[in-house]
């Protein structure tokens, strides 16, 4: 018999309060499609040490943050010298050795034990055999699309609803549970407030729930729909001002959904006890963790140069974006010349663009400063109508079956025909007239300060952007620019190009100091990534005087190409390589192939961050896992190009690193599923099949081989920076974000000695420690 829950018009108290707010801290925000990024999936852990979360997330969520001890059994079988640094990694985390020395040598379970932590619906689901949980985030999941889409385009819902509003008044008379047999659930909801802020104080007070289980008990409600918590935790993430929140609206609906079966079966805490045996030692894999990667950063600390300055002034200055795709490319286009000199800057190269209408082109930690308006773009209108019809809701599902054989004609002409070069962005005529010219002068002057670009500066200098080419593909912003919002960097290229070549900021810079020899000329480019092609844009603007010179950066870069295609083609299974221009080709098909799962592996073994002078790790052959930023010490003497290296372009990339590390270990939570299964929901994600949970992770596809073994090695983001460790402490002190995710254990901060190949590892603690071949 159910009871009908007391009416009351109570908030909750400032305890649950607390904890609510606490739990929906918890969760990272999520961007959607046409502007997907990296997120870190444990940003909201950040401010804690990776241990104690690792325990958190798995004792509520029964996710894993860490690898499991099958990983690294395999990992020191393969690399026997890893166990050199357990020693030390144990010491570091005060854990015992001989207990991990131990651990390797036991038998491992499968999987990990189940969540000691559960809702009223599974602890039903436990007791009678039903799936009822399941039921009900399907259910939630379907209510969440519809507002999350405001109803589509032609269907729209009253904005003055909330999701509260829009759930609460469809669950009354929606009779799919009863006709599944869930009866008496429309009558609970009716009996519920329609604020969501009371509709919380009275389940609350109706359940009563142990204070200590509380927290751990909303965390496993909001987290069973992650990926929808996240499409909502981004609007709270974005404006702290928000009158509605509907991250909270979903937590309310949760727990007011689960709190119809704890009427149904009795009051009493759905949490069961936990036992020393349930839960797996995180101490002994984060020990494990850290040694290999000391494994790693002592390989990398062998491989740095010694400095050695440009006496001459270079033939050419490539700047590319730090994206680790850029270090192969940057290494072949270097070793064709002596004179060709690269460096490595977040490729919206400073200038911070909102494109048109709210395309946002910079890192989603800053705000577009400069509209750029293109022209020439515009589709036609039967385009423009076809492209909304293929991404409205209602139709995502069925788009090519309703098309039938005419859309597979289509599918057939993109798989056989070579992919197209150029982005309409990178052609496209644009305009920036929001922009004064005293703001052009200070863009130019951030823009050659903090590249740490060395003088002379050369007569031609690339900036280049990159692009990746991808069909079918839902996460296609994925492989795009994350330091541009998730687009290609093609258009921020070109203007900051042209802002560099105005002479009349030239003439105002050299008023300030910062001399730009008349000859340099600043040309962009964008870096396909999909088939390490690079397109230089504009070019009808070079002088007629640098002819030669432009000429002669299409051969290296063509011949850069080759080089990359060749040893990047075992990675992508293509064994028996054919001619470079069939190699070419085949590359060009693959990124069009609709049917093609992995037309690049992007950031996949991404490990390292490298902020040092290009001497350094010049000639080095890094693997394509490191993200290598220019930074001079000696020039930053005020470390306020540091302080932004750090708190900007290096938070970026722990984001990729963290997401690739999560949707590695945890593809079920973290990551995003088989691609194969994926269907769009509009323009806001994908689920798995035809519904549920939005996916806001990585396809696994994306970091596993196509055998099923991991191609990401789950690695945190070792940061290496060329400077004084007392200059690196200052920033660190400094910035509250950064010294948490290296207090805390997201990142590993090291310094690297400018006179020397001795590297320091930065403790928790903040003690510096000297690595060695045995680690710290």
């Amino acid at each position: 018999m159910l009871s009908t829950p007391h009416l009351t018009t109570t908030r909750p108290t400032m305890a649950q309060e607390q904890a609510i707010q606490s739990v929906l801290k918890r969760i990272p925000p999520l961007w959607d499609l046409t502007d997907y990024v990296a997120v870190n999936p444990f940003l909201g852990f950040s401010h804690r040490p990776i241990g104690e979360a690792a325990r958190d997330i798995h004792d509520a969520l029964s996710a894993s943050v860490l690898p499991p001890m099958r990983y690294f059994k395999d990992r020191i079988r393969s690399h026997p010298s890893i166990a050199s640094h357990i020693g030390p990694a144990a010491r570091r985390l005060g854990a015992d050795a001989a207990a991990i020395q131990q651990s390797l040598t036991t038998p491992y379970a499968a999987s990990r034990p189940a969540s000691h932590i559960t809702t009223f619906a599974e602890r039903h689901d436990a007791a009678d055999g039903t799936q009822w949980e399941l039921f009900l985030r399907t259910s939630i999941a379907r209510y969440c699309a519809v507002y999350a889409d405001g109803g589509g385009t032609n269907w729209p819902i009253d904005r003055s609803f909330n999701l509260w509003n829009v759930w609460h008044e469809a669950s009354i008379v929606d009779r799919a549970p009863d006709w599944s047999g869930l009866i008496g659930y429309r009558q609970f909801v009716a009996t519920l407030p329609n604020s969501p802020q009371e509709a919380v104080a009275q389940v609350l007070s109706d359940i009563e729930l142990p204070a200590d289980d509380l927290d751990p008990y909303l965390y496993r409600l909001i987290g069973g729909l992650f990926g929808w918590a996240s499409y909502f935790r981004r609007a709270s993430w974005s404006d702290q001002t928000i009158k509605s929140d509907p991250l909270f609206d979903l937590l309310a609906i949760r727990l007011c959904a689960d709190a119809f079966f704890a009427a149904h079966d009795g009051k009493g805490s759905p949490i069961v006890a936990q036992t020393g045996d349930d839960v797996e030692d995180e101490t002994i894999r984060l020990a494990l963790q850290e040694a290999v990667e000391d494994h790693y950063v002592t390989s990398i600390a062998l491989k740095f140069r010694p400095a050695a300055p440009t006496a001459t002034r270079p033939a050419v200055q490539a700047v590319f974006c730090i994206d680790v795709r850029s270090e192969v490319f940057r290494r072949h286009l270097e070793a064709l010349d002596p004179s060709i000199v690269t460096m490595g800057f977040a490729g919206f190269f400073g200038v911070s663009l909102n494109v048109e209408s709210g395309s946002a082109r910079c890192p989603v930690l800053l705000k577009p400063s400069i509209n750029v308006s293109l022209m020439g773009l515009n589709d036609s209108k039967w385009k423009s109508a076809f492209k909304r019809i293929q991404l409205m809701p209602p139709t995502a599902f069925s788009f090519v079956e309703v098309l039938g054989a005419g859309y597979g004609v289509k599918l057939l002409k993109d798989t056989c025909a070579g992919a197209s070069t150029m982005d309409p962005e990178t052609t496209a005529s644009f305009a920036t007239p929001d922009q004064s010219h005293a703001s052009r002068v200070a863009t130019a002057g951030f823009i050659l300060k903090n590249m740490s670009i060395a003088r002379p500066l050369a007569r031609l200098v690339l900036l280049c952007g990159h692009q990746g080419r991808s069909a079918n593909n839902p996460h296609a912003a994925g492989l795009d620019c994350g330091a541009c919002g998730g687009h290609g960097g093609g258009i921020n290229a070109r203007v900051a190009a042209d802002i560099l070549n105005d002479p009349r900021v030239r003439e105002d810079l050299a008023l300030q100091g910062t001399v730009v020899p008349d000859d340099a000329h600043f040309v962009p480019g964008v870096h396909d990534t999909s088939d390490d092609t690079v397109y230089l844009m504009d070019t009808h603007l070079v002088p007629s005087t640098h002819r030669e010179d432009l000429a002669r950066l299409k051969m290296w870069l063509e011949q850069a190409g080759k080089a990359t295609r060749a040893e990047r083609a075992a990675t992508l299974g293509i064994i028996n390589q054919p001619e470079p221009a069939g190699l070419l080709q085949r590359l060009k098909r693959r990124a069009r192939n609709w049917s093609e799962v992995r037309p690049e592996w992007a950031l996949a073994r991404n490990a390292c961050f490298v902020a040092s002078r290009r001497s350094r790790t010049r000639g080095v052959d890094l693997g394509g896992r490191s993200f290598l930023h220019d930074y001079d010490h000696a020039a930053d003497t005020d470390a306020s190009v540091l302080k932004l290296i750090l708190s900007a372009p290096m938070v970026v990339a722990s984001w990729i690193n963290l997401q690739y590390f999560g949707s590695t270990v945890d593809n079920d939570l973290f990551g995003a599923g088989n691609k194969t299964l994926h269907n769009r929901i509009g323009r806001l994600g994908v689920v798995l099949g035809n519904g549920g949970d939005l996916r806001g992770g990585l396809a696994m596809q994306s970091v596993h081989s196509p055998g099923g073994a991991w191609y990401h090695e789950p690695m945190r983001l070792q940061v290496i920076v060329e400077a004084p460790v007392e200059k690196i402490d200052r920033v660190v002190n400094a910035v509250a974000s950064v010294r948490d995710l290296v207090s805390n254990g997201w990142v590993r901060l090291f310094a690297l000695d400018p006179d020397s190949n001795e590297i320091q590892h930065r403790a928790g603690s903040g003690v510096w420690e000297t690595v060695t071949q045995h680690g710290c």
